[in-house]
Formats: C-alpha cells, structure tokens, sequence
C-alpha cells in the first residue's frame, strides 16, 4: 500500500487533545451563541416574510458550522476508545451544555407554529428559499406534534437522563473482552475478533465464537443491564409518541425518512411476504456445506473457498480501481480520504465495534473500520466509502438540504459494494466465485429480511409498552424467538430454549434509533433498481445516479426517485429485488456438488 495511506485518523484538524483550550471554549460558547440567535429572532418569526426567513437560515448555518466541531471531535475520540474517562466527562459538558441551550430555542419553535402550516408552505414556495424547501415542508410537518413550550422544557429536561441510558449501552458493550478457545489455548479477544469466527469454515471454532458471545450477554446481571437499558429507551419513545399525538410507535420514524406510513407498511409486508426466500437460502446452504441439520453457529459459514486474506492494502486498491472504473470522481475521493488521515483501520480493545462513516455540511468525511483481513472487510471497506462520498458529493447543499433521510442514506453504500463484488466475481477462481456469490446473497438476506426481523421485534416490544406490560429480559428472548421463527420457520435448528435467545441485545441499533433497521432493507431494494439501470444504460446512469447523491436531502425520497423513474410505491420496485434475489439462488443451486 503506498506510503502516503494513512491508516489511522488525523484529529488534529479539529484539536490538538482534550486539553486544547479551544476545545473547553467551543464547549463553553454554545449556551450564549443560542442564547444571542434566540433573542435575535424572538418575535420575528411568528409572523416572518421571506425575508427573515432566508435571515433566519443564514445565522442558523453560520452557528450549525460553529457548534458541530466539539461533538464531532468528542465521537471520534470516543470510536477510538469508548473507555476513555476524559472523554466521558468533556462529553457530558457538552451533553450538559446542549440541554442548556435547547431551552432557548423552544419559544422560538412555538412561534414557528404561530406562524402555521399554510404559512410555512407558502414561504416554501418562494424561489429564494429553494435550498431550503424541503426542510421547510418537514417543519410544516412536525408541528402536529410540537407540545407547549412548558412541556417542551420538560422533555428537553428529561433527555439528558435518557442520553445516559443511550451512551451506557454502549460503553457497556465496548467493555467486553471474549476468551475463547482453540485447539487447547484459550485467549482473549475483542467482539470484533469473536465475531470474525463465527464465518470460519471450522464448525468447531464456530460453535465456540458463538458459545463465547452468548456466555457475556447472556450473563444474568449482562441481561439485567441490558433489559434495563433497552425498556428504558422503549419507554421514552413511546412516551413521546404518546404525548405528541402520534398514529403509531413507527410514524416518528417514518417522518423523519420523510416516507408515508403506507409506504413503509408496504415495504414491511412485501419482504415478510417473501421471506421464504430466506429459508429456501438456509437450506441450499445446508446442502452446501453438507450438514444434515443448520444450526445457528452455521448461518455465517462460508461456502467455497475464499483462498486468501485480504491485508488492507490489497482491500484499498481494489475498491481504487473499481471506482476507477466506475468513475474518476468516485476513485479520487476514496484516495483523499486515505491520504488525509480520515481512514481508522484496525481492531484494538476499547475501540468501538463495527464501522462507520461520519459526514456533515462543511466538514471531511470520516470513516472507522474494524478491518481483519476477511473478504467481507472488503466489502466493508467499499460500504463505509460508499457513505463518505455521498457525504463529499452531497457539500453542494445547505445545511438544511444536506442530509439525506437514512431511507436514502445508505444508497450510495450498498451500491458500492455491489459493484465491488461485480469486480471481485471477475477476478476469483471458481471456489472463490462461489464463496462471493455465497456472500452476496448472505448480505442481501441480512440486509432485506434480517433488518426487517429487527423492525418487527422493535414494533413487538414498543407496542407491549404502549399497553402498559412490564418486560423482563425473558420477555424479550421470548418476542426475540418468536419473530426469528416468523422470518425463518424451521430452516435453523435452535439450540437454546426461547427464554435464553438473547440476540436482540447486540443489536446496537434498536438502543440508539428506534425502527431504523428498515432503512437498510429499502436501501437495499432502491440499489436493485439503480443496478439494473446501471447494467441497462451506463452512459446514462452515472450522471444521474451523481445527482441522486448530490441532492443530500433536499427532496423527499418518493419525489427525488420519481425524477429518475422509480416509483417506490409500486410493485415492480419490490419486484425486481426479489426476482434478483431468487435469480442468484438458483445460480447457487446450480452449483450444488453433484
């Protein structure tokens, strides 16, 4: 790998450390800056012009501008060490220091609703305020479900405490050291490490990955914790959804991707509808690997051979070169983001799990991996840069219009990795094609039906709460069990009894946004549609698929996709993802061993 990749983050663009005295003073500044823009503008926006409006817009930007860096540091430092106590603290006065200046905005948010729905659509037709229509629209929007400021204050108030059961979970996880053990040597691992045995082609090592994982979570003061946690997060949801008048426990989320409730029921329905494609690819499975029953161990066991490892380098130059392919912008992107030190490579304890990319409205895309050589870290690698060339692509917006709804988000991602993995079927031999192809409809199963899964458990327990039940962790393992089984049926032997199925509780998402999960399903299903495009009319497509990216958020996704021929209320744009998925699993049937 050229010398001048950096395989660690360069923060120092942002402070030189937790001590940098800018750092306590960017900290320090936000309770005034809000304050200053609050009085600036009480009174005015009750019956605001356009005029003030566009004022309005342009000090909120230049403050948004002002007010991310601290945060952002803060996460970035977190990712890098989620055990870090100096963090932990700078992180709290920020958290402190945010409430704190929520509560200025909140007389400002009642004006807004003076002025009224009718008001704010008119002014969002205005010319002038294009950039920002949208998010004028999604203010419209929300105001059904704006309470009084006095109730206002109250929740802002009770989010700190809820704040602390968010970053617990995951402080609490980060935590967890592994120790498994392997031909007689036992050693300790990260989640990370652990989780990359349960792919091994050893069922032995399998067995043993998952044993290890199950014997920290489903430790009974582990489950308490977490049980705990994850019904506290519940609870505050629902409350919120009951006190500010929402039809449905998934309708807050929904507003948020700016997709109808119809929309989304649709999208639930289609793919439970279709889930026996997921057990039809559990049982080709099975018969691949030649086992007469398919345990839980075995859902990510490889088939075929993937003949190597994969160092970082060799990942890095072939996503380059697929992006190079694909388009010169997209390759020399991905080459800034290594050269500028904005690329956190490996493994190491305290380090937070998974990957991740972070982008803002004026600041570089940042990206974390957990990269151990396997072949999904490739596709890992071309999915995290997938979201941070998005993030470049989308800086021609406003801060209103720059981000995307996380319906739209992960577009650019799954469509990266696609085309990866068209580029690695090019390049394998025949073991390793099959092991891809084995990979790629894993990855279209975990993405569409496994997240959809995730939702159903997610609206299961939220519902239970909004009756008043009172759910213990067994109560979960329970709901857990059941909505597996729905997806599932009995193309997986389990193992352990419903009550101690506690796989809901590694699921860091259903503690950090609530129904977010199925974002990545329509992802998915939107990135069929894009490929087919793509494999149709290539000429075409690249500068359309680019100006799908660039519009960040500002457009409504049903409206944006129109543009480019996609109804995502039809039945063709379900259609096609399925019918791509059966088409691949009869491509793997063809290959079972005769």
């Amino acid at each position: 790998m050229p010398t001048e990749y950096q395989t660690e983050w360069d923060l120092s663009r942002f402070y030189s450390g937790l001590n940098d005295s800018r750092l306590g003073e960017d900290v320090s500044a936000i309770v005034p800056t809000i304050r200053a823009f609050a009085e600036r503008f009480a009174g005015r926006i009750a019956n605001a012009d356009t005029e003030t409006i566009i004022e309005y817009y342009h000090e909120d930007a230049r403050i948004h501008d002002l007010l991310q860096k601290p945060g952002l540091y803060l996460l970035y430092r977190w990712s890098l060490d989620t055990q870090d106590l100096d963090v932990q603290k700078m992180s709290g006065a920020l958290e402190v220091a945010s409430v704190e200046a929520g509560k200025f905005t909140l007389s400002l948010e009642q004006e807004w609703k003076i002025l009224g729905v009718e008001r704010i659509r008119e002014i969002a037709e205005d010319s002038r305020l294009a950039e920002h229509r949208n998010d004028l629209l999604q203010r419209a929007d929300g105001l059904a479900h704006l309470l009084s400021e006095s109730e206002e204050r109250v929740l802002l108030a009770k989010s700190r405490a809820l704040g602390s059961d968010l970053s617990l979970h995951e402080e609490l996880t980060g935590s967890y050291l592994f120790d498994v053990t392997v031909d007689g040597e036992t050693k300790t691992v990260t989640e990370e490490e652990v989780r990359t045995m349960r792919s091994d082609p050893d069922r032995t090592k399998r067995r043993e990955s998952l044993r290890s994982i199950r014997h920290v979570y489903n430790s009974r003061q582990n489950q308490i914790a977490l049980s705990r946690i994850y019904t506290a997060v519940v609870k505050d949801h629902v409350s919120d959804v009951e006190l500010r008048g929402y039809s449905s426990v998934m309708e807050p989320r929904n507003i948020s991707e700016q997709l109808d409730n119809t929309t989304v029921d649709t999208l639930l329905r289609q793919v439970r509808e279709n889930a026996h494609l997921m057990r039809q690819y559990y049982d080709l499975k099975r018969q691949h690997l030649g086992l007469e029953t398919f345990e839980v161990c075995d859902a990510l066991a490889p088939v075929g051979s993937s003949g190597r490892k994969f160092s970082f380098g060799e990942s890095v130059e072939l996503h380059l070169s697929t992006m190079r392919e694909f388009d010169t912008e997209f390759h020399d992107l991905s080459v800034m983001f290594l050269r500028e030190g904005r690329v956190d490579v490996s493994p190491r304890p305290g380090k937070r799990g998974g990957a991740f990319a972070c982008y803002t409205k004026n600041t570089p895309s940042f990206v974390l991996l957990n990269h151990t050589g396997e072949i999904r870290d490739v596709s890992t690698l071309s999915h995290e840069f997938g979201h941070a060339i998005h993030g470049e692509l989308s800086q021609a917006r406003s801060h209103t219009g720059f981000d995307s709804p996380l319906s739209l988000a992960e577009t650019a991602s799954i469509f990266s990795e696609t085309l990866l993995a068209d580029r690695l079927d090019q390049l394998l031999e025949a073991r390793e094609r099959l092991f891809l192809l084995d990979v790629r409809i894993q990855d279209m199963i975990s993405t569409i039906f496994t997240q959809i899964q995730y939702v159903a458990f997610e609206r299961r327990v939220h519902e239970a709460i909004v009756r008043g039940e009172e759910l213990t962790y067994r109560d979960l393992n329970v709901m857990w069990r059941e909505e597996r089984l729905a997806f599932t049926g009995d193309s997986i032997v389990h193992d352990l009894p419903a009550e101690e199925e506690s796989g809901w509780s590694m699921i860091p998402h259903i503690f950090r946004s609530p129904f977010y999960c199925y974002a990545y399903a329509f992802g998915n299903i939107l990135v069929s549609s894009l490929v087919a495009k793509y494999r149709e009319h290539w000429a075409a497509f690249v500068p359309a698929y680019k100006s799908i990216l660039r519009s960040g958020g500002s457009e409504r996704p049903k409206t944006l996709l129109a543009k480019h021929g996609i109804d995502i209320d039809s039945q063709e744009f379900y259609a096609g993802a399925f019918s791509e998925i059966a088409r691949m699993l009869g491509e793997y049937k063809a290959l079972l061993p005769k």
